[in-house]
């Protein structure tokens, strides 16, 4: 029995249209990559989104 090697190839190998709209992609900058991964920001963020459901679940 002979192991054979799986190469599996990349989207951006199998599709260069796709490598180049990811190469061409904006970068998000500092100050939301900061906003993604500061928890306290999220937690602040998560507690809005639940008050404004609840605001719209009351009135409905």
């Amino acid at each position: 029995m002979s192991e054979q090697t799986a190469t599996k190839k990349t989207v951006e190998e199998l599709d260069p249209v796709t490598a180049e709209r990811i190469a061409r992609a904006p970068l998000p900058t500092r100050f939301t990559n900061f906003k993604r991964s500061f928890v306290p920001y999220q937690l602040v963020r998560f507690m809005a989104f639940n008050l404004r459901t609840l605001d719209i679940v009351r009135r409905g």
